[in-house]
């Protein structure tokens, strides 16, 4: 019988589990296929981490941005593990062909759903013994599949491919519908398959939505949030534009260091910035709503969504950047009527018509004259041998499913009461009845002293004796402590 506490203690430095952790490790060391849904901080990572030192072979983690492989692979790095390597753009073809050939020496192998389909890769996979396959953030399986980057729905039989190794996923944020809808498109029976599921109710995260009048009231109104709250914190713009020039407006009007962060950097840019805001350079950054999955710090003490989400998970998902540390933290959502309607024209330009679906598929259009996104998505379809109508079939479907998800949200915002219980009604958990730890309407400086968030004025002092060492840096770092 394997002591996990024992191997915790020597190979990962930490005195106990977190609620969990133990139940999925021994779900897989049972031999069990496990969908592990824990809160984000919930230390998702440690567990593939410690089935690969548990078990020979390859941890095989299906990742979606390669901001985060990159993290993952620095950290194992730091722990003294050397055989972890992200397959990513980023490598150049001589190396990706002798990483290919020497693919079982390495430990732990990052790889994107899109570079999985490569055929070499495939191949140089089926030479080795694979552990564990991690699908991480699986929840983009199906908020991302259907209509973003279907790569997501050939995992299955990717992994059929692969000799079928034993499965893991993970997440922060899955409803009853999404986690059936994920075990469908993975091929798995709920009846032989452990879910490990936790609360996402996060007692330390005060949540808070104000309704302003205008984009102007809305824009001075994050002013002051930032210059009155205690930071480190994240705003969600859904527009990379705006995400840059709020960046620069926030930097010229505050004593505040900002910085925006999305995929329109190049990624030593993203490196910057992202290593910048660990080691506290940074007091606040300005990110796209994907690209916050890429910034991992415990003690992030606010999360501002300055436009609406996708859909209540995708919130509960980037508000979950906050507090991870258990400290007190705010989750604030601004909202000036008409907000939603940016979300609808991302919905109704990301998923193709019925008669588009049919022009391509006829030839009977220049396809120059298309968006590239549904162009590529069409296109997808196709490849997979799915007809017209059966395409156009799914993404009416999808783009339903859309339109309620970002409804749901809308009603969510614009309560007058209940933001807490309508959340644990979205994830089918019991209503707490907790009132007293969410507000609507404009935070006062008063709720922010009753948070003890309150920022400190900046004082000049003499700083020599209090300046971190080398190994304090490195620790907050990696997030080691």
């Amino acid at each position: 019988m394997t002591n996990l506490n024992k191997v915790l203690k020597e190979r990962f430095g930490f005195n106990e589990f977190k609620p969990g952790q133990a139940a999925i490790l021994e779900a897989l060391i049972a031999g069990q296929n496990v969908v592990g849904i824990l809160p984000t901080g919930g230390g998702k990572s440690l567990i593939y981490q410690m089935m690969g030192s548990l078990r020979p072979g390859v941890v095989l983690i299906v990742s979606p941005l390669l901001s985060l492989m990159q993290d993952q692979v620095g950290r194992l790095n730091f722990l003294g593990e050397a055989k972890a390597i992200a397959l990513n753009s980023t490598l150049d073809q001589q190396t990706r062909t002798d990483v290919l050939r020497h693919l079982g020496d390495f430990h732990y192998i990052f790889v994107s759903p899109e570079m999985l389909t490569n055929p070499s890769i495939q191949r140089a996979l089926r030479q080795v013994q694979i552990n564990l396959m991690v699908v991480d953030e699986a929840h983009t399986i199906v908020s991302w599949g259907p209509d973003f980057r279907p790569e997501y729905l050939q995992l299955a039989a990717i992994h059929a491919q692969l000799n079928r190794p034993q499965l893991l996923l993970l997440t922060a944020t899955a409803t009853q519908k999404m986690l059936a809808s994920m075990l469908t498109v993975m091929q798995l029976d709920v009846q032989h398959t452990k879910i490990v599921r936790l609360s996402v109710n996060r007692e330390n995260i005060y949540l808070q939505t104000t309704t302003l009048d205008n984009e102007g009231q809305k824009r001075e109104e994050v002013r002051r949030l930032v210059q009155q709250l205690r930071g480190p914190g994240v705003i969600y713009f859904a527009s990379r534009k705006l995400a840059t020039s709020m960046a620069g407006w926030l930097n010229d009007h505050t004593d505040l260091r900002v910085a925006a962060y999305h995929a329109g950097l190049d990624a030593v840019a993203r490196f910057t910035i992202q290593q910048q805001f660990m080691q506290d350079e940074l007091d606040v950054i300005t990110a796209t709503s994907a690209f916050g999955m890429g910034i991992d710090k415990n003690d992030i003490r606010y999360v501002i969504h300055y436009h609406l989400s996708r859909s209540m998970a995708d919130y509960v998902q980037e508000f979950g950047r906050a507090g991870r540390d258990g400290q007190s933290s705010i989750a604030i959502q601004l909202y000036v009527p008409g907000d939603e309607r940016l979300q609808l024209d991302m919905i109704r330009s990301t998923i193709p018509s019925e008669q588009t679906v049919t022009q391509v598929y006829g030839k009977q259009i220049d396809e120059t004259l298309l968006d590239a996104t549904q162009l590529e998505l069409i296109h997808y379809y196709q490849s997979q041998n799915i007809s017209a109508s059966a395409a156009s079939a799914i993404f009416a479907r999808r783009l339903r499913e859309r339109l309620n998800e970002l409804q749901h949200l809308l009603h969510y915002v614009t309560l007058t009461s209940g933001l807490r219980d309508e959340l644990l009604t979205t994830f089918d958990e019991p209503v707490s009845g907790d009132v007293h730890h969410e507000g609507q309407g404009v935070l006062t400086v008063a709720d922010i002293q009753n948070l003890g968030l309150m920022r400190q004025p900046i004082t000049v002092t003499d700083t020599s004796d209090a300046r971190p060492s080398w190994q304090q840096k490195i620790d907050k770092l990696f997030n080691i402590k």
